[in-house]
């Protein structure tokens, strides 16, 4: 793969970190690098230090597939680093066009994962359906109300929600916002508060690196399985992204609405042909990613 298409491969699940709801994993599905991503990251451990030893410092980068890496987190940084602001404007001056366009999204990335599918027994079936429904308890789940927070608490929400940061259709930052940590890691990082941010990005990798050989032998031995189940948490997800929503606290959403509720209790427009053409974008821009990524579409992807 050309390593500029992976720098803005992560540019975009970057971006999709960003928006409480959508998961970057979700990027990674619809973009074709998600199986390499957790096979890559599923590969590294200390087995690395003795092919360093014997062959070398590059042969232990290649077998580590560290270029790949490298690359894919450049691009989620630059875009963590530069479309910050301009998500959050957007999400607070334009919420009904931006979550219709990430529903768009993700409506087409099911199709997109569950079209190539050779297997539709009963176990998929069922794993589509456990996906779905534990992607609605989530969103529908209460958030836990945290002051002063200790730094324990910062290590295990790192570990929460990395693990749900690869899974398409869950948010990592949602899951902090139900756990009550997404401010509180905002100030962390605001008032340079460095042992609760270190805290919480070796939550973040001890999460990850655990998780992530779990994935990868599900990927190897029940792949069609865990691609429905991953398809149902990308279903439930659609729940939170209802663009009709109250703003709550904390960059939380409030109760779901109808277009008319919406017009009437926040006295903005409804922008119903709006958010139908931003969904039609969405289910666009998914297809267009398809298309660019011909090589490691999900279709071979799925391919035993």
């Amino acid at each position: 793969m050309i390593r500029l298409g992976v720098y803005f491969r992560g540019m975009s699940m970057g971006a999709a970190d960003l928006v409480p709801g959508v998961s970057g994993g979700t990027m990674a599905l619809i973009t074709g690098v998600y199986e390499e991503l957790i096979d890559t990251l599923g590969g590294l451990g200390p087995h690395l230090l003795g092919v360093w030893r014997r062959e070398g410092l590059v042969a232990a980068w290649r077998a580590a597939n560290l270029t790949f890496l490298v690359t894919l987190l450049a691009g989620i940084f630059t875009s963590v680093a530069l479309l910050s602001h301009l998500i959050t404007w957007l999400l607070d001056d334009h919420p009904v066009p931006v979550w219709a366009f990430f529903s768009g999204l993700i409506l087409a990335s099911i199709a997109l994962v569950l079209a190539p599918l050779r297997q539709r027994g009963l176990a998929q079936w069922l794993a589509l359906l456990v996906g779905i429904g534990a992607a609605l308890a989530i969103a529908l789940a209460p958030g836990i109300d945290t002051v002063d927070a200790p730094v324990w608490v910062f290590f295990a929400s790192g570990a929460l929600a990395i693990c749900a940061m690869i899974l398409p259709g869950i948010s990592g930052s949602f899951i902090l916002l139900l756990l009550g940590m997404y401010q509180p890691i905002l100030e962390a990082v605001n008032a340079g508060r460095y042992l609760h941010i270190l805290a919480f990005l070796a939550g973040c990798a001890t999460g990850l690196l655990s998780f992530v050989h779990l994935l990868k032998w599900l990927l190897h031995h029940y792949h069609d399985t865990l691609m429905a189940l991953l398809a149902g948490f990308m279903g439930g997800s659609l729940l939170v992204l209802w663009p009709w929503r109250e703003a709550g606290e904390h960059g939380q959403r409030g109760d779901w609405l109808t277009p008319g509720q919406y017009a009437h209790l926040t006295g903005l427009p409804a922008q119903v042909w709006l958010a139908a053409l931003m969904v039609a974008v969405g289910v666009l821009a998914v297809w267009l990613l398809y298309r660019a990524a011909p090589v490691h579409n999900v279709a071979q992807q799925s391919s035993p």
